[in-house]
């Protein structure tokens, strides 16, 4: 990895930072099912969950019903929610010329969104996980050449600066927002994650 002024991580880190990536992701698209938290709690994300504080204690059950409320108050609604679309926040509605943009990346990256609507936060951060995960490969191949390095950084960039960097606004709108212990640490470890990533992706902005 040499591109300069951009990374300063070798293969290694950026196959750690795309699971990461991928780990908020489903995070934040959907309600959590018995088998993620179970992994979340003993098996092979308890680590991280513990690293990161997310308080997942309690009876499964009874955990995964509170996790789901809360989910859906905090991002469903009917009222007082957060909307999670891109849309919303950048056009006033659903849909729109961000949903166009949003299909356009999925097509370069070659991957479909099962969600939905493609402008979802947890979709988003998912392909940011598939295009550093690209990138993470393709480092690590020596006979890569630096072009293709820096087309993938440019493609993170570009999908960084129009489809990530926007939910810094949600997540403040979501801390004032949700009364829930789990979703109240996810957004700030959500938050200081993607300001650490603006920071790579997009210095000079």
């Amino acid at each position: 990895m040499t591109e300069s002024g951009v990374l300063a991580m070798d293969a290694d880190d950026l196959e750690g930072l795309a699971g990461f990536y991928h780990l908020l992701s489903r995070l934040w698209i959907s309600e959590l099912d018995d088998e993620w938290l179970t992994a979340l709690r003993e098996g092979s994300l308890a680590d991280a969950a513990s690293d990161l504080d997310l308080p997942i204690g309690g009876e499964l059950a009874e955990l995964r019903e509170r996790l789901a409320t809360e989910y859906c108050a905090l991002l469903i609604g009917p009222q007082e929610h957060v909307s999670p679309h891109q849309s919303v926040w950048v056009e006033g509605q659903l849909q729109g010329q961000t949903v166009i943009s949003m299909q356009q990346f999925l097509e370069v990256v070659g991957e479909e969104a099962d969600h939905t609507l493609c402008d979802h936060l947890g979709v988003q951060l998912g392909v940011m996980a598939r295009i550093v995960d690209e990138l993470a490969t393709t480092a690590a191949e020596p006979d890569e050449t630096q072009d293709a390095v820096a087309e993938l950084i440019g493609l993170a960039q570009a999908f960084f600066g129009t489809h990530v960097d926007w939910i810094g606004r949600f997540l403040e709108a979501a801390r004032n927002t949700t009364n829930s212990p789990f979703y109240g640490q996810l957004v700030e470890v959500t938050r200081e994650f993607l300001a650490e990533e603006h920071d790579i992706w997009l210095p000079a902005s």
